[in-house]
């Protein structure tokens, strides 16, 4: 149940927006974050020497409403497992940067009461393993059809004016909408030529996260109503149904809630599924197998009768053994122990994430490559003799090399009661 007061209307907001103390707080979490510079070339390391002045002069601009933000910098980067696509992001000025993340300290609270509890993604105390928990309950309780949908360029096709109405229905702050306004046209720079917005919020951009939540909350709330069973992630995001004429409804009835939005769904990434077949969803494979024939006194755990397992996506496994492998090249100057300081935050990161799915098979498989990484970079070729000159037990005690077996729950006990 929401809070009776979420439904009042804000009418002064800016002067908490610039307050000096919610400034210095927003610096501190873009520092955090770290990221590139835009346009002007000023890293986060350049305005962290000049930061007091250039604080006091973010205030200024705000508080006299003179502020007016650079274009961001646009940069193509390769889509995900598509090295020949390309996806846009931009990338603020770091005083920008600032200024949007001071927005969103004071926006975040307002809305953020409002939002409904079908949406998981960059919602403060929210998480992916949350939504995969209610997905796994709502499969349980009968609901074995998926409707599996993608956006098509959901962050190039927000429509300007009905985000910021959807905003003006809880700030009636003029100041702030005009704030907003000057955000969402700022355009972009590319090639040394500027490019205006009409459309769209920017990835890269620190408030477009919660852009996004604000204008997809109505959709949230409609499908809901509806009866539908609807997790979403950001613009990510399924409907689980207890039949296949269920599915086809929801999928219906999300176009036309979606076209009214200026948005639509991506034909070739959108489908009505069942879970004996499978489908992807924040990076993990949900899927209905045959289960394992065990006899009743070596089941430790409760049975799992619908045999439905998790586990990391093709993409995703690909994804990090590339990044491993790129952090453990042979060429790579470093001593053994900056190599592991190098590669443990990826291993302990990514595991961390996948360390509640099925994957202790592949954790053990990933866990030996990564040790023949290791002595490949150490001596060059890992068949050379590296088991004897660098024994495993030797990594992990004495280099502190994270222990993917480790990580797993049921694990954690043993692995260290052998060390």
């Amino acid at each position: 149940m929401k809070d009776k007061g979420t439904t009042r209307k804000i009418h002064s907001l800016i002067d908490k927006v610039y307050h000096p103390t919610n400034l210095l707080m927003a610096w501190e979490q873009v520092k955090a974050n770290r990221g590139s510079g835009g346009i002007d070339n000023i890293s986060i390391s350049d305005f962290e020497m000049v930061v007091h002045k250039e604080l006091n002069s973010l205030h200024q601009s705000l508080k006299n409403d003179s502020y007016k933000p650079l274009p961001v910098k646009r940069v193509n980067i390769p889509k995900r497992n598509k090295p020949n696509e390309k996806r846009p992001l931009g990338i603020p000025a770091i005083r920008d940067r600032v200024c949007q993340q001071a927005l969103k300290n004071r926006l975040e609270r307002i809305f953020e009461p409002t939002f409904n509890d079908c949406s998981f993604g960059y919602r403060p105390g929210r998480s992916t393993h949350q939504a995969m928990r209610k997905i796994y309950r709502e499969i349980i309780n009968g609901c074995e059809w998926v409707l599996d949908a993608d956006l098509r360029d959901f962050f190039g096709n927000v429509q300007h004016e009905l985000l910021i109405n959807k905003i003006a229905e809880r700030v009636s702050d003029g100041r702030v909408l005009r704030l907003i306004r000057q955000m969402l046209e700022a355009g972009y720079m590319e090639k040394g030529r500027k490019h205006t917005t009409s459309q769209g919020t920017p990835q890269g951009g620190v408030i477009s996260p919660l852009f996004s939540n604000i204008y997809l909350d109505s959709f949230d709330h409609e499908m809901v109503s509806n009866g539908y069973r609807l997790t979403r992630f950001a613009d990510d995001w399924v409907v689980l149904c207890k039949t296949r004429n269920e599915a086809e409804e929801a999928l219906n009835d999300a176009r036309q809630i979606l076209s009214k939005m200026g948005l639509t769904l991506h034909p070739e990434k959108t489908r009505i599924t069942h879970i004996k077949w499978g489908f992807e969803f924040l990076g993990y494979k949900i899927k209905q197998g045959k289960g394992l024939k065990l006899p009743r006194h070596k089941i430790k755990k409760q049975p799992n009768f619908m045999n439905i397992y998790a586990i990391p996506t093709e993409k995703s496994v690909k994804r990090f053994m590339d990044t491993i492998r790129d952090r453990t090249k042979r060429k790579i100057p470093l001593s053994l122990f900056e190599l592991i300081e190098f590669i443990n935050p990826v291993i302990r990161g990514w595991g961390n994430y996948y360390r509640k799915a099925h994957v202790r098979k592949l954790f053990n498989k990933l866990q030996r490559w990564i040790v023949r990484r290791i002595w490949s970079h150490r001596f060059k070729r890992w068949r050379n003799m590296g088991w004897k000159k660098l024994h495993e037990s030797k990594l992990y005690s004495d280099y502190k090399l994270v222990n993917l077996i480790s990580l797993i729950p049921d694990l954690e006990s043993k692995v260290a009661s052998k060390g």
